[in-house]
């Protein structure tokens, strides 16, 4: 006779099996932790081609969305017509194909200008520092011989620590540069095979992102579709809900803030070619790129050109300093509200924690990122709390809750009104409830026990039936 297992028994197998795999994920979590960073890692680079085809074609999406809406989509007439209409459908692959090739188009001339006329100025500029490197020193010594000679103390201090960061320097180049150059050809070959692999993931992400602009929107219904069959509908609509969210999130945030930035490096090389600044080239790009970075990146980019320009001209410095501040005063109060909005609505304390936790994990990918990935944590907490306080009959804006001290029959009890303190320790603390508690119920079962033993010590009768329980109350 063949046994058949039965839904009891096969719910419990299925527990076991599950409770064995989560009992060996703990293991290998906490003790072959390395192990599953390094199946992580390999996995990461069997993929790679294709997330950076997805990160590209997700970055040119809003280009191909607005050269679609904005161009396209007049010409072909496409308001009212009927979707399942064979024409309409050649038309819109047809539209969709010229659109992905008007993007890419524009992506690679992008790329081009970027590679062949901004690289080779920024290597140029970068040789000429080096090179420069020994007369800037000297002239730095320069200006602090003639500023400082009236105070010699000073003056001594800044040319001791002059010579000796650069002997430190010239030293550590001596004694890690001159004798490893077999082991820096290597460094170089290796790198050349690096570049190869860097070409070859780009080569591929290109056609990978070309597939992902093409089909983008049956992909999406592919995942709505899979949400729809595995989940429950409220719960499939919470998680779509979800992704379309932090979708507009990173798409308002990260196409604004390149928007943003290559529009303050423009004015930023403008501003410093007039009143000819040193380098405008290098200076403008480091302050567009970081101005990416929210918060920090602007002091960042400005503190490397006011460092660079320090060494060669503390006028120009000045001026440089001054620009710098001016311009980003435009774009905190002016230029970034106009683009940005309030596309992730955080406070600056939740965009500084953002910046500095996501980029000690990622380091400076989380610095790019971290921002609109907090914000989307952010809402999400936000809107399960909100939820469960719907649930709850209770007000769901953060302003009821700042003067709140405690809520009784649904109403929120402000500090001033909670004046009495036993009512406010009664209905506030519950641990202080409990023990307030225990010691009435102490304090009220010695106050019988000594009432009966006066009483029977009186010649009263102390084993009455309704001074019995009074011995219990502790108990209650």
């Amino acid at each position: 006779m063949k046994w058949k297992p039965g839904k009891k028994q096969i719910s419990i197998m299925i527990c076991t099996i599950i409770c064995a795999f989560v009992i060996l994920l703990i293991y290998y979590v906490l003790f072959k932790w390395y192990k599953i960073s390094a199946g992580i890692k390999g996995i990461m680079s069997m993929l790679a081609p294709i997330i950076t085809g997805c990160v590209i074609g997700y970055i040119l999406s809003p280009l191909l969305n607005f050269i679609e809406k904005k161009f396209l989509y007049p010409v072909y007439k496409f308001a009212g017509k009927d979707l399942v209409d064979p024409q309409f459908r050649k038309n819109k692959k047809t539209c969709r194909s010229i659109s992905v090739f008007m993007t890419m188009a524009i992506f690679f001339v992008m790329l081009y200008a970027m590679f062949m006329i901004l690289v080779p100025q920024l290597i140029r500029s970068v040789r000429e520092i080096i090179y420069s490197f020994p007369i800037y020193i000297q002239n730095l010594q320069n200006y602090t011989d003639t500023y400082l000679n009236d105070n010699p103390s000073i003056r001594k201090t800044v040319d001791n620590l002059i010579t000796s960061y650069s002997t430190t320097v010239m030293d550590f180049v001596k004694a890690n540069f001159v004798p490893n150059i077999s082991t820096a050809l290597q460094i170089v070959s290796r790198s050349m095979m690096n570049f190869v692999q860097v070409f070859f993931y780009f080569f591929v992400g290109t056609i990978v992102a070309i597939y992902i602009l093409n089909s983008k929107e049956q992909f999406i219904g592919q995942a709505k579709k899979t949400a729809y069959a595995f989940l429950k509908q409220d719960s499939a609509n919470e998680v779509i809900g979800a992704f379309r969210f932090a979708h507009n999130t990173f798409t308002g945030f990260i196409m604004g803030k390149i928007i943003d930035s290559l529009i303050i490096g423009l004015i930023c090389f403008i501003a410093i070619s007039i009143l000819q600044v040193p380098y405008p080239v290098l200076l403008s790009f480091a302050v567009g790129i970081t101005n990416l970075i929210p918060f920090f990146g602007p002091y960042l980019g400005g503190g490397f050109g006011l460092i660079l320009l320090i060494m060669i001209n503390p006028v120009k410095a000045l001026v440089f300093l001054i620009t710098i501040v001016i311009l980003q005063q435009f774009d905190g109060n002016i230029l970034g509200p106009l683009i940005l909005g309030n596309s992730t609505g955080l406070s600056s304390f939740w965009v500084i924690f953002a910046i500095m936790f996501f980029g000690g994990i990622w380091g400076p990918v989380g610095w790019l990122i971290g921002v609109p990935v907090f914000a989307c944590i952010y809402a999400l907490f936000g809107h399960v709390t909100k939820n469960k306080l719907r649930e709850r009959k209770l007000p769901r804006d953060t302003s009821s809750y700042i003067e709140a001290a405690y809520i009784e029959d649904d109403r929120i009890v402000k500090l001033d009104e909670a004046d009495n303190l036993k009512y406010y320790v009664h209905n506030d603390s519950s641990a202080l409830r409990k023990i307030f508690k225990f010691y009435k119920k102490g304090k009220r079962y010695i106050e019988n026990v000594t009432k009966d033993c006066d009483g029977a010590g009186n010649g009263e009768e102390s084993d009455k039936p309704e001074n019995n329980h009074k011995k219990d109350d502790l108990l209650d």
